[in-house]
């Protein structure tokens, strides 16, 4: 068990680097579409199915033990998926040769025109590119499918 946690992790950030090289198609408005890629759901998925799980052993195998541990563990698990299948469906970063539309994990959209942006700083501990103007932030996760076509732009 110890080994399998290590390779799934790698596994899943070589899925990640590869979905963010992808080339991407421009839509009809001549807009290209970055959205974070399918692990992100995968991963949220487990996350859910592990706190199900937990919270029918927890259920069918109670006793004054678990009443401290279980709903910790339960809600960890559940709350992580949730936070992550959320994240995954509602981010999304449009751009065209104009401008950039930012929406966040809470559907709040940012638009900002490029000659705007004022500063630019990446963190690689946390995969963001941030895009800074005079009065907002932008932030583009580097695990979006086509964030390499995001930066040649």
């Amino acid at each position: 068990m110890g080994i399998i946690f290590p390779i799934l992790t790698g596994l899943l950030l070589l899925y990640a680097d590869f979905q963010s090289g992808k080339k991407l198609k421009k839509n009809v408005h001549g807009q290209f579409s970055l959205k974070l890629n399918r692990s992100y759901k995968w991963v949220g998925i487990v996350c859910c199915l592990i706190g199900s799980f937990l919270l029918n052993a927890a259920i069918s195998h109670w006793n004054k033990e678990l009443a401290v541990f279980a709903p910790i563990a339960v809600s960890m698990f559940f709350g992580m998926g949730i936070i992550i299948l959320v994240w995954y469906y509602n981010y999304q970063l449009v751009f065209d040769d104009r401008r950039i539309i930012s929406t966040n994990w809470r559907r709040k959209k940012r638009t900002i025109e490029w000659t705007d942006i004022e500063n630019i700083k990446f963190n690689a501990t946390s995969g963001y590119l941030k895009l800074y103007t005079k009065l907002q932030k932008i932030v583009v996760l580097q695990h979006s499918t086509g964030f390499v076509e995001f930066l040649r732009a």
